[in-house]
């Protein structure tokens, strides 16, 4: 699928400027959105040193779940998770998803977010960390495989690492919110106009017309749009300004592909968004009563 809208002489949305502002205004926040002032290539909530290279959350000293009573985590063998954020934004924004997969029968070890070591990392370098991030988490927990939740970039970060890294074999299920997989006006329009530093820097490799340029890499990553064995799902928003005049752009052909009336932000923390998360990822409904388990203290 292949997405062409000219952005020449088009009235340009309130909201979509709205975002354009709100990712400077991000940056200037560190890329943090609860601004919990941790650096970003901090490994203190890591159990493993990552050499400044990146940052992140997981494991079961960070979850506090060391000791806990084996009721409170189900004895069923669980996926890890790794969450994925996108631009101008780190691993806090999962914490809500934590709290959620705890109570259900999740274990500290089952549940992990990175940040990329810049907050708008370019597609080779998120492909990089991601490589030597799940690899950690694999060799932690020694799972073969992990689920991936990724939002907005980090969804094309996630498609091109697998791609460039041939990780199919490391992901048995990728859920996918609110990502550029066929471009957007708005980046169309940045590189039109030469808007691509800071948290632009990104605009070049998801624009709308990249099947018109000759070896684009989203050209090449959208001749197969989900390879390898694994289970693809995507949330688009239907409120979400991004894709303005390209609402399609997130969906995938051969995915589950779901829309919410939700905006940007709306897709990863609606609560509906969080339960379709763990039901693709689990395999079990998030109301099972099974997994209904007291977080710990």
């Amino acid at each position: 699928m292949s997405i062409r809208r000219p952005t020449r002489g088009l009235p340009i949305s309130a909201a979509l400027l709205r975002t354009v502002h709100g990712l400077r205004r991000a940056e200037r926040r560190g890329g943090c959105a609860v601004g919990c002032g941790i650096d970003r290539v901090d490994d203190s909530r890591l159990p493993w040193s990552t050499g400044g290279d990146y940052g992140g959350w997981g494991g079961r000293e960070f979850h506090g779940t060391d000791g806990v009573p084996a009721l409170a985590t189900t004895d069923r063998d669980r996926t890890p998770v790794v969450f994925v954020h996108g631009n101008q934004r780190d691993a806090c924004d999962w914490l809500g998803h934590a709290r959620f997969f705890l109570r259900r029968g999740y274990g500290g070890d089952d549940l992990w977010a990175m940040t990329f070591r810049d907050g708008t990392p370019s597609h080779p370098e998120m492909a990089a960390q991601l490589d030597a991030f799940v690899g950690k988490v694999r060799e932690h927990t020694g799972a073969g495989r992990v689920a991936v939740v990724a939002h907005s970039l980090g969804v094309t970060g996630v498609r091109h690492w697998l791609a460039t890294r041939d990780r199919y074999d490391w992901v048995e299920t990728a859920v996918l919110l609110a990502g550029a997989n066929h471009g957007t006006v708005l980046n169309s329009w940045c590189a039109e106009v030469g808007l691509d530093r800071g948290p632009y820097r990104v605009i070049d490799f998801l624009r709308a017309d990249y099947d018109e340029r000759e070896d684009h890499p989203l050209a090449r990553l959208n001749e197969e749009e989900t390879p390898g064995d694994v289970d693809y799902y995507t949330i688009r928003g239907t409120e979400d300004p991004l894709f303005w005049r390209c609402p399609d752009s997130p969906a995938l052909e051969g995915a589950t592909n779901v829309a919410l009336e939700a905006d940007h932000d709306g897709v990863r923390t609606e609560l509906e968004a969080v339960e379709y998360v763990f039901e693709w990822v689990s395999g079990e409904h998030p109301y099972d009563l099974r997994n209904q388990v007291g977080t710990p203290r």
